[in-house]
């Protein structure tokens, strides 16, 4: 059970790069809604936020996020709420801020980039600990979606990626297993269904594109508790 929400927050955290990776004709807001289920039924919905912020250096979005899952299964048993906060330019992700409750235990992180390190201040139940990550030591965040710079059908690539979430590097190996065209809200959209592991995560997602740029419409995952699907079930573009 435990293998499984880990995953959902990972798709959590990688909503947030409908920004910038397929290059937006304008700087447009865009909120989405997914149900998420188990084995045919539903445990919880995840909502994502994401609108444009104006900085002198270029642009940026502002992404928000809520998640929420109770399943109380003989198969899926969890209680679980997140809300979170990130600010991504098209340069990279500058800060991220979680925070969360899991079965009563509670935790939060906050993190900004600042002197080439990525500064963390982690909290769980109350026990605090800060550390940094240097920006040398990998290749993306978890925000910024690099299975969308690959470049043709089969192409598999392995990349060092830094867990917001977890405050942790991890190898992660991704495979573009091929193209598929997904309806979400009366639009047809030509996706990347891509394979992508590391030793948190075993995932299958399509990622595709608009005008505005990059979406996430589906995640599926399986780990040694159990199954999930995760599938949009609205899109509703801001205004620019």
């Amino acid at each position: 059970m435990k293998k499984i929400v880990v995953i959902l927050s990972c798709f959590v955290v990688l909503t947030g790069i409908c920004c910038f990776a397929g290059e937006p004709s304008r700087a447009a807001g865009r909120l989405c809604s997914y149900r998420i289920t188990s084995r045919g039924l539903r445990v919880g919905e995840l909502k994502t936020a994401i609108s444009p912020v104006s900085r002198p250096d270029g642009r940026a979005f502002r992404f928000e996020s809520n998640l929420a899952i109770n399943a109380n299964l003989l198969f899926f048993k969890v209680a679980k709420s997140s809300h979170e906060q990130a600010l991504v330019t098209e340069h990279g992700t500058l800060s991220y801020h979680r925070q969360g409750q899991e079965n009563g235990s509670e935790s939060s992180v906050d993190a900004h980039l600042e002197g080439g390190r990525f500064h963390f201040r982690i909290s769980e139940n109350g026990a605090a600990r800060s550390f940094e990550v240097a920006r040398g030591s990998y290749d993306f965040t978890t925000m910024d979606c690099p299975e969308t710079t690959m470049k043709h059908e089969g192409e598999t690539v392995e990349l060092r990626i830094l867990d917001l979430e977890h405050a942790k590097v991890v190898t992660r190996k991704f495979h573009w297993v091929k193209s598929e065209e997904i309806e979400v809200g009366g639009r047809q959209l030509l996706c990347k269904v891509v394979d992508f592991s590391d030793p948190n995560n075993n995932c299958r997602r399509w990622v595709g594109f608009d005008e505005r740029g990059v979406i996430i419409t589906r995640q599926e995952g399986k780990g040694k508790s159990g199954s999930y699907l995760l599938r949009m079930v609205a899109l509703n573009d801001a205004p620019a």
